[in-house]
C-alpha cells in the first residue's frame, strides 16, 4: 500500500458473472426500478446489448438497445429524465484519444424482462479542449452527467497530469450536441508505468444519513472517495482512498450499495463481484 492507504473493509467476493457472453463488462449501476438487479455492458464493438444480474452475478436477462452502436460502450450511469428513471450509455471509450465526437444514449430503464428497448435521445459530445479518454461517468440527481479522464497525460512543461473533471447538463438533452467544458480537475495522477490510477468507473452515491454524498472512482488497484455536492453531484474534496483487495488487475466497474457499501467488478470471463467499505 502506498502512504495515506487504507484497505478496503469488510471486503468479500459476492459472486461471478455468470453469463458468458459478458465476457468484457465496463460498467456497472444499480437499477432504480428493481432494486437488487444490476446492469453492465460489453465495450468496444460488441453487441449493443445490456446485461442483468443480481448481487451474486446470476444472469437475469438480456435487453437489446434498438437505436444505438456499440464502437466503445465503455460507461454507464442512471439519471433522472423526462421518462422519469433513464440510463445513459456513454460509447466514449477513446485509447487513443483520437475521436473528435463520442456518443450518449439515453433510454428508459427497463426492466430485466424485457427484450428490447428504443434509444429515445442520442446526444454528440465533444469535449471543449479536445479528444479523450474516458471510462468514468456517473448522473447527479439534478440531471448532470459528469466524465472523469482515465489515463496518464502531461503537461507541456512534463509534468504528470491529474485527471480532469467534464459535465453534461440536463439542458444538453434538449439540443443534439454539446461541447463539455473542463471543470475541474481531481488529485488523481494516472501513471504511466503500472496503470496504478487509471480511473475506470465512477459512481454517486444516495444521500447518507447526515445529508451528504459521495463519489467513488475506481482505479486498477484502488479506490478513491471524494465529498459530492447533494444537489448536483459534483465531486469536492478527497476523504479516502483504500486499496482493492482483489486478485484480478482488471477492476472495471463500480457501483454503490443502499447499504454503503461499494461494489466492484471486473472484466473477463466470469467477471468476479466484489464488495466492501471505504475508508
Amino acid at each position: 500500500m502506498r502512504e495515506g492507504e487504507t484497505v478496503m473493509r469488510e471486503s468479500a467476493r459476492s459472486g461471478r458473472l455468470t453469463d458468458k457472453a459478458l465476457d468484457e463488462s465496463s460498467g456497472m449501476v444499480a437499477s432504480v426500478a428493481e432494486p437488487g438487479v444490476f446492469w453492465s455492458q460489453n465495450d468496444s464493438g460488441n453487441d449493443e446489448i445490456l446485461f442483468a444480474y443480481d448481487s451474486a452475478g446470476r444472469a437475469l436477462g438480456r435487453v437489446l438497445v434498438r437505436g444505438a452502436k456499440n464502437r466503445d460502450w465503455e460507461a454507464l450511469a442512471t439519471l433522472p429524465c423526462p421518462e422519469g428513471q433513464c440510463l445513459v450509455i456513454g460509447d466514449v471509450g477513446d485509447n487513443m484519444a483520437r475521436r473528435r465526437t463520442l456518443q450518449l444514449y439515453r433510454i428508459a430503464e427497463p426492466l430485466h424482462t424485457a427484450v428490447s428497448v428504443p434509444v429515445r435521445h442520442m446526444l454528440e459530445l465533444r469535449y471543449a479542449d479536445g479528444a479523450r479518454d474516458v471510462e468514468a461517468m456517473y448522473g447527479g440527481p439534478d440531471g448532470t452527467l459528469w466524465l472523469v479522464t482515465k489515463r496518464h497525460e502531461r503537461r507541456r512543461d512534463g509534468t504528470p497530469r491529474p485527471v480532469r473533471v467534464y459535465a453534461v447538463p440536463r439542458t444538453a438533452w434538449d439540443g443534439t450536441a454539446y461541447d463539455a467544458p473542463v471543470l475541474d480537475s481531481l488529485p488523481v495522477v494516472p501513471d504511466k508505468g503500472t496503470q496504478h490510477d487509471w480511473v475506470t468507473d465512477a459512481s454517486l452515491s444516495a444521500l447518507m444519513p447526515d445529508g451528504r454524498r459521495r463519489v467513488v472512482l475506481l482505479t486498477y488497484g484502488a479506490v478513491y472517495l471524494f465529498d459530492a455536492d447533494p444537489a448536483t453531484g459534483r465531486p469536492g474534496a478527497l476523504v479516502a482512498r483504500c486499496a482493492l483487495p482483489i486478485r484480478e488487475r482488471t477492476a472495471e466497474s463500480v457501483t454503490w450499495l443502499d447499504d454503503g457499501r461499494i461494489q466492484v467488478g471486473t472484466e473477463g470471463a466470469m467477471g468476479a463481484i466484489y464488495r466492501g467499505r471505504c475508508p
